[in-house]
């Protein structure tokens, strides 16, 4: 009888997991309730919410107005919890640009001042065509509105995966060029002086400073879902601190010049980076779930119920 009875919750449990996607869009149902499937139906924390991609199966905006384009072969898999997520690059793993050396990838800027990455076919770097390995020009473009903080606080929070051991990888940029002459924000995994894996937060604002970096104290291309937060945030003294969150908890922090500005006209793009053309940078080749950006600086709390709303197996 136990046997039976074990036998028939599992298959129960097989049940719920099989459905749990298409549950999310019921929060309430007694599925949930009963099996506590995690679920990003619901943003955990609302307030100050701009934007928030899942990437469940698209690139939607749910909390506002900036829905993403998606191009390039990307993909859609499980994420860290119920929901798929962004996959780039053909998958999560080391194979796709660590064992093969790809040229950097081209780009050009269009009469209305957007960035552009070039086709294959369209490179003109010696009339050679660059190859493309499978989903290596997957990207999401979110705009050019979104992104501009001017000189307040934010905060940039992400789950992502990634094993690859590139040098410097894409991840998410809002920037017109490759040569720091003009304010932009990026995020990248690795570079000079940055273990690969590494996330790295790169800030500049030419007119106040020069470039600022901010990374995490370890790598994170293990494989495994990681959660990451970056907050601009000011006191009233008038000092302003980047920090950065792993996994819930602060890992490192950095203090900003005051009053620096990252405004541009570039779009916010997931995957790519302009650098591409120049230093050596990759595209992303990993997950990327859950991406939001907050119009203020969340606490310390706040990220660990971000944290805690989305950890993989809860």
């Amino acid at each position: 009888m136990w046997q039976n009875a074990k036998s028939t919750s599992n298959d129960m449990k097989r049940i719920a997991t099989h459905f749990r996607a298409a549950a999310c869009l019921w929060p309430g149902i007694l599925l949930l309730a009963v099996f506590d499937a995690p679920c990003f139906a619901q943003a955990p924390i609302t307030n100050g919410l701009i934007a928030r991609w899942p990437g469940d199966g698209n690139a939607k905006d749910s909390a506002g107005h900036y829905d993403g384009v998606v191009s390039g072969g990307l993909r859609y898999a499980p994420g860290p919890a119920a929901a798929q997520a962004f996959y780039f690059g053909g998958g999560a793993g080391p194979g796709l640009y660590d064992q093969v050396q790809l040229p950097p990838v081209s780009y050009t800027i269009d009469s209305n001042g957007n960035v552009v990455f070039l086709k294959p076919d369209e490179d003109v770097r010696g009339g050679h065509p660059q190859p493309q390995l499978n989903g290596s020009g997957a990207q999401v473009d979110f705009g050019k509105s979104i992104g501009n903080f001017g000189t307040r606080d934010f905060t940039i929070a992400y789950w992502m995966k990634t094993d690859s051991t590139a040098r410097e990888q894409a991840f998410l940029s809002k920037r017109a060029g490759c040569d720091g002459g003009s304010p932009f924000w990026s995020i990248r995994l690795g570079g000079p002086a940055t273990p690969p894996g590494s996330p790295k937060l790169e800030l500049c604002d030419p007119r106040r400073t020069t470039a600022l970096y901010l990374f995490t104290s370890r790598p994170m291309n293990d494989g495994q879902w990681h959660h990451i937060v970056w907050v601009r945030q000011s006191t009233s003294s008038g000092s302003t601190t980047a920090l950065v969150y792993v996994d819930g908890a602060l890992d490192s922090s950095i203090p900003l010049a005051d009053e620096m500005d990252f405004s541009n006209q570039a779009p916010l793009v997931l995957g790519q980076n302009v650098c591409q053309c120049c230093d050596g940078t990759r595209p992303y080749s990993g997950a990327a779930a859950e991406l939001q950006i907050f119009s203020h600086a969340l606490s310390a709390e706040e990220v660990l119920t971000l944290f805690k709303a989305g950890k993989p197996g809860k």
